[in-house]
């Protein structure tokens, strides 16, 4: 027995020196954001390697799904997009987005585990697992988009919800289109901006959707770097009769996507 709990002991040291050979940027994250992992592979197999490649795996804890990151290739034939990028003496990172990497929702990811490997097999670390995700908390606000972090050529939907206006015109208004200006990366204005009609989605809840690359295009050299937007609508005035009215503006800034 004292064996047994010596070898448990044993094998827990090992996995918390493991994972103390880890870092994150940033510290803490969700499927939806991109983290870069940093590990040290001194005294693993894989220390002195001229160049190291990540196999890594979703939800070791067995909650969930668990599929094997979609840049993994073959054991005995990693792919070159898990090669890592040296970042110092037996020192590796490797830098993704769960719900990217795993092609899972970010309520299927809970963890992740991962290991060091030579691209033929040949050597690899220990496993280090598991890392969790932070969970996703919605925050109801009145304007906002999803997802929450947008790429320039995703679908972006812009929301509106009207009980949490911050102005008496807001909290009656009825919107109709939504505004969106774009911008470069030097802040200038690209093209004209684009009205896009709005539908009502539920109770108080008003939304439009658009691809930016589908309806904006960057100068040469440029590239479409953020956008702002404002729902417009009416409300009724004192005498009965319909006046315009617009929301406050909102700016997103697109999420550089690797």
């Amino acid at each position: 027995m004292k064996k047994i709990i010596l070898s448990l002991i044993g094998l827990l040291v090992i996995g918390m020196v493991a994972n103390a050979q880890v870092s994150f940027t940033p510290g803490s994250f969700t499927g939806e954001d991109q983290v870069t992992i940093t590990v040290d592979v001194t005294g693993t197999p894989m220390a002195g390697q001229s160049e190291a490649y990540i196999w890594i795996w979703a939800n070791p804890s067995g909650v969930g799904p668990g599929p094997n990151g979609t840049v993994n290739g073959d054991w005995s034939n990693s792919s070159t997009a898990a090669k890592m990028t040296a970042a110092g003496t037996n020192k590796w990172s490797f830098t993704f987005t769960g719900t990217t990497l795993f092609g899972l929702t970010p309520g299927d990811l809970h963890d992740f585990g991962f290991l060091v490997k030579a691209r033929d097999g040949s050597k690899q670390t220990p496993d280090y697992k598991p890392f969790a995700f932070d969970p996703l908390i919605f925050t109801p606000t009145k304007l906002r988009v999803f997802p929450s972090k947008v790429g320039r050529d995703d679908v972006v939907t812009l929301n509106y919800e009207r009980t949490l206006g911050s102005s008496v015109d807001e909290n009656r208004m009825t919107p109709a289109s939504v505004t969106i200006t774009m911008y470069d990366e030097t802040n200038a204005t690209v093209g004209a901006p684009l009205v896009v009609n709005a539908r009502s989605t539920s109770d108080n809840i008003w939304s439009a959707s658009f691809i930016p690359t589908a309806s904006f295009t960057a100068g040469a050299g440029h590239k479409l770097k953020k956008f702002t937007y404002h729902f417009n609508g009416t409300v009724l005035n004192a005498s009965g009769g319909t006046q315009t009215a617009t929301t406050s503006d909102a700016s997103v800034e697109f999420t550089e996507m690797k």
